[in-house]
């Protein structure tokens, strides 16, 4: 898939330069990769934003956390975010699929933790888990995706699956609230932790596929 990736850059890049004549324009089908590598990160950023806007209501609504209080689940979730993210490019020993795979298990089991928290302190510690494992999801999978990219069309690529996993980010927040209309706050935390299971079971084909096709070039 990285390659199809590469090829599909430079076949970007090629058509809006005007140098690509009209019989060699890309098929469609030639966007899927871009396609799939994005769909998989808007669940990442899906599971993100929907802690990061959801955090404070739930510690007023359910656990009834005064607004100042309430307030440190997005701060929280913000810092350790940061932090883990900091850590994660400096450790650069750690394979991919074992940061996207632990990443994603580590994300649901902080929500989990905060959907059953009956306290205040426990859910921010859910929160700091949450932000920790989340942290990781959409950049490593972006740098796997895009690692036999030229450095010429890496920007092109990355805009590319950038804007398509960006829905996940939008749609996040809407996810949780439909949730919680139907059934609860709790139950619907228990859904956002049942999409980084599925963010796991998706990501780890993307990077078998990689890894495949990295030691038939070598």
């Amino acid at each position: 898939m990285g390659t199809s990736v590469a090829r599909l850059a430079r076949t970007s890049t090629a058509t809006s330069d005007g140098d690509v004549r009209a019989g060699e324009r890309p098929a469609l089908g030639s966007f899927a990769p871009l396609l799939l590598i994005g769909l998989v990160g808007a669940l990442a950023f899906a599971v993100e934003n929907a802690h990061q806007s959801w955090g404070a209501v739930f510690l007023s609504d359910e656990l009834h956390a005064p607004p100042g209080i309430a307030a440190l689940a997005p701060a929280t979730f913000a810092a350790f975010a940061a932090t883990a993210r900091f850590a994660s490019s400096a450790a650069r020993g750690l394979k991919p699929p074992l940061l996207l795979v632990g990443g994603s298990l580590v994300a649901a089991t902080g929500t989990v933790i905060i959907a059953y928290s009956e306290s205040v302190w426990v859910a921010l510690v859910g929160f700091a888990v949450a932000a920790t494992g989340t942290s990781v999801l959409f950049p490593t999978l972006l740098s796997v995706a895009t690692k036999d990219v030229p450095e010429a069309q890496r920007g092109r690529a990355t805009s590319a699956v950038g804007t398509i996993a960006y829905l996940g980010f939008l749609l996040g927040p809407a996810y949780v609230g439909l949730l919680a209309s139907t059934t609860n706050l709790r139950t619907a935390l228990v859904g956002v932790a049942i999409l980084a299971l599925v963010y796991t079971l998706f990501c780890l084909p993307v990077t078998r596929r990689l890894r495949t096709q990295g030691r038939r070039r070598t």
